[in-house]
């Protein structure tokens, strides 16, 4: 489900007339979304600022389209960020940002290669990290939607910690997590020009077949893999099911349990 979408430029007059929060807020009441309380309406006044200085970007053309809080088909998970359109060569590409405003993380156990442990609401909170969360918000987009695989449109999963502190970026960047963090990059508060050169990779103009996200949305969805019909296969390290936000935490922690009892 669309919410907020719109060109790059008018994003960028949201954001700079201090308009954003309240024009997703509406967005989301008016599409019937759980969401929107005090948090998150101060997180999308704070991290829009970040993304602005992201887009504001004369390599980047006016009529790029952004979209946020995107609600994935199938799930009732919501992307924070997504820029698309196409790059130099016009190849269409997603580009899809999960935005953090944490200032550090903590590894919870060296077999723990999903989760990283922060403080989110209160302390000592385990989570995803914000790279799986990313690539797993993509790789769900390319498995399911027959529309992406039809039209080759790239879905590029990345995350930007806007506030982390550089001295803490070891803890994310540890070997466990090295999977997801080569497929879905991350970048903190001192990578601003890394970042912005990483989006404009994939996106700096307008696609020619117009609004990609408004086309996959309203595309085929492939059939869906049951979870107990690959719950083997997860077990022996193949990732044949995707596992989205707590699934993933979840799934953690109970081989975790399960090694300790062994």
């Amino acid at each position: 489900m669309i919410v907020y979408n719109d060109t790059k430029k008018q994003f960028v007059d949201d954001v700079k007339n201090s308009e954003i929060a309240d024009k997703i807020l509406a967005c989301v009441r008016e599409r019937g979304l759980n969401a929107g309380q005090d948090k998150e309406y101060i997180s999308w006044e704070n991290s829009m600022q970040f993304m602005r200085n992201i887009v504001d970007d004369e390599d980047i053309d006016d009529e790029v389209r952004i979209a946020i809080e995107y609600n994935i088909p199938l799930t009732s998970k919501r992307v924070d960020f997504i820029i698309y359109g196409s790059n130099s060569n016009r190849k269409d590409s997603v580009v899809i940002v999960e935005l953090k405003q944490w200032q550090e993380a903590e590894v919870v156990a060296e077999d723990m290669t999903y989760c990283v442990r922060t403080n989110v609401g209160k302390a000592n909170n385990i989570v995803c990290h914000p790279s799986y969360q990313a690539y797993s918000y993509a790789r769900f987009l390319r498995n399911y939607s027959q529309t992406i695989t039809d039209n080759d449109i790239a879905i590029i999963p990345c995350a930007y910690l806007h506030n982390y502190k550089p001295e803490k970026r070891y803890v994310l960047d540890s070997p466990i997590y090295r999977e997801w963090t080569e497929e879905a990059p991350f970048f903190i508060k001192n990578q601003v020009s890394e970042f912005s050169s990483f989006v404009k990779k994939y996106v700096s103009k307008k696609s020619s077949n117009g609004d990609l996200l408004y086309f996959i949305d309203n595309g085929r969805i492939k059939p869906t893999k049951a979870l107990q019909d690959t719950l083997v296969s997860m077990v022996k390290g193949n990732k044949e099911f995707i596992l989205l936000d707590e699934q993933a935490v979840i799934y953690d922690m109970c081989l975790k349990t399960m090694a300790q009892r062994w």
